[in-house]
């Protein structure tokens, strides 16, 4: 029998797509409409399945591998309501520009109305998810399963990475197998020069103080490792944004600070001030720190990013075809690059600002060291000084979210993963499976709030089935913290904020994990280490309170300067 002429199930031929492009890892939840292809997947034992208990966290934890690893991650899902619960995390993956294919089991062609896990039109989840991917589309015959899952393999990663859906039909995948070939690698994405980068060259060349500034889209860890390059050509200081954290390494002697994490960093505005060129790498056509820096240095503004087309609003911009166009376009700018006459000057100038950044948080955790319940910051704080180049931390949609931009040190994209513009509440957990997945053997913390975490606590259990090393950090104060403080600044009573009271450190050894809880600030560092030491998964429940003072870089800069 010629290649030509071998029959596959349609499941089987869906699955081995999967297998042509080095898919290592599938996050999932059975169902019956989608059995032929969990048929397939227990055929192909090359391919790890993660069982999660919600179809969202599938989804997250396929959006973290994605963005981590630069390939996309893949979430297997039923139809209806199975489908439907991982479109949040779906549309995380499309804000934070996580590369993901996401593949859903779908109604029959011909369903009837009120088909199991049906609505009148059997479309209906196809035009659901088409506004939060990059593509979305309704696949009926078997001959078009192999085309339609590889193009959604290039499509992931093409331009500005995001998710595309695939829904398959019942009767598609339990039809007769199918005579098809064997299934080619999908195209991989350009890694040329952008067009255009001549231009920019001769910008750069012309600069005598040129400063970068890296967006999300500096995040990706091809694009971050480039970016330390041009910086360290340039001799220039680099600010980020809030979801460019870790795009330069914070303690890179040019890490200068953050710009627009709810303030920028004085020494930041001092140095856009004093320009003569701003390079906004990864910075996204129309986003707030575009639409800033355009209104504030349009004229001194260069933006190199990844996109699949022009979408720049007006000045000067390079779009790179793909994430490895704009890496590769970021080398050869170091490769052509001259270095600031005052380069040991801007190193001086940045160590000054990370010290003024630092010393100013220690005057505020000291301020309250005596509260109780006691600071997050200081559980933060201590992670932080145990922080080691290859750890990974991802974190949540509560009070951590607002800490640990400023404390946390990174030694790259990787320290710190999060959960981005969309905000997704419950991204920690999943997010530390997937990053666990993408890492085998590196140890990975999560750290979210009580309220965020009650919402993927689902998939504790899967942590402890597959004993992965990560550590989950959770602040108890059984508030919806961020709320609660937002209704007392606007000067109304705590509404609808309390969660419950839950014993966090129990209801991880209920699940398999190790539980630890701490009640005073004294147990915090001796509960990381032995949490970190451990050789399995353990959550900290950290008896926080919630009721301070939000981070001000203003504040922290004064306080550091004093």
């Amino acid at each position: 029998m010629t290649e030509l002429a071998r029959k596959v199930a349609p499941g089987h031929a869906a699955i081995e797509v999967l297998e042509a492009n080095g898919v290592e890892v599938v996050f999932g939840l059975n169902g019956d409409h989608v059995l032929k292809l969990y048929d397939g997947l227990a055929d192909t034992p090359s391919i790890r399945h993660v069982t999660v208990k919600h179809e969202n966290n599938a989804a997250l934890a396929a959006e973290a591998y994605g963005r981590l690893t630069g390939r996309p991650g893949v979430a297997l899902v039923t139809t209806g309501p199975g489908a439907l619960n991982s479109i949040s995390g779906v549309a995380s993956a499309l804000a934070a520009g996580a590369p993901l294919v996401h593949v859903s089991g779908a109604v029959p062609t011909s369903a009837a109305l009120e088909a199991f896990h049906g609505v009148d039109s059997v479309d209906f989840t196809e035009r659901a998810f088409a506004p939060v991917t990059k593509s979305s589309i309704r696949v009926t015959r078997a001959g078009d399963v192999a085309g339609a899952l590889t193009r959604a393999f290039e499509l992931a990663v093409d331009g500005r990475p995001g998710p595309v859906h695939v829904e398959l039909t019942r009767d598609l995948l339990e039809g007769e197998p199918l005579e098809t070939p064997a299934p080619r690698p999908a195209r991989q994405p350009s890694a040329g020069l952008a067009p255009g980068l001549d231009r920019a060259v001769e910008r750069i060349r012309a600069a005598r103080r040129p400063l970068i500034v890296a967006g999300k889209g500096a995040w990706y860890p091809a694009v971050g490792a480039a970016l330390v390059e041009l910086a360290e050509a340039l001799g220039a200081p680099v600010a980020h944004t809030w979801e460019g954290h870790g795009a330069i390494p914070t303690v890179h002697p040019l890490s200068l600070g953050p710009y627009r994490v709810m303030q920028s960093h004085p020494a930041v505005l001092a140095e856009l001030g004093a320009a003569d060129l701003i390079l906004g790498i990864g910075v996204r056509a129309g986003t707030e720190t575009d639409r800033a820096l355009r209104a504030d240095f349009a004229e001194k503004l260069l933006v190199l990013d990844a996109a699949e087309a022009d979408t720049s609003e007006g000045g000067a911009a390079v779009r790179a075809p793909s994430v490895p166009s704009l890496a590769a376009s970021l080398r050869e700018l170091a490769r052509l690059a001259r270095a600031r006459s005052d380069a040991s000057a801007v190193r001086e100038a940045c160590a000054e600002a990370r010290r003024q950044l630092a010393a100013g948080l220690e005057v505020e955790l000291e301020r309250h060291a005596a509260a109780r319940p006691w600071h997050i910051g200081l559980a933060i704080r201590a992670l932080d000084e145990r922080m080691t180049p290859d750890m990974v931390v991802t974190s949540d949609v509560s009070n951590v979210k607002l800490w640990l931009p400023f404390q946390l040190r990174t030694f790259g994209p990787h320290s710190h993963v999060q959960a981005g513009s969309w905000g997704t509440m419950g991204y920690a957990l999943p997010a530390a499976i997937g990053a666990a997945m993408a890492f085998p053997g590196r140890k990975v913390v999560a750290m979210a709030g009580d309220a965020s975490f009650l919402m993927s606590t689902s998939d504790l259990v899967t942590i402890a089935q597959h004993r992965l090393p990560i550590v989950l950090g959770i602040h108890h104060d059984g508030q919806i913290g961020m709320i609660n403080h937002m209704q007392q600044m606007a000067g109304r009573a705590p509404y609808a904020t309390e969660i419950g009271d839950v014993d966090y450190a129990k209801h991880a050894e209920a699940a398999g994990l190790k539980g630890v809880r701490v009640e005073e600030p004294d147990q915090i560092g001796p509960a990381w280490d032995a949490a970190l030491a451990h050789d399995g998964p353990v959550l900290i429940e950290f008896m926080a309170g919630h009721d301070f003072p939000r981070p001000s870089v203003d504040r922290f800069v004064e306080q550091g300067r004093d």
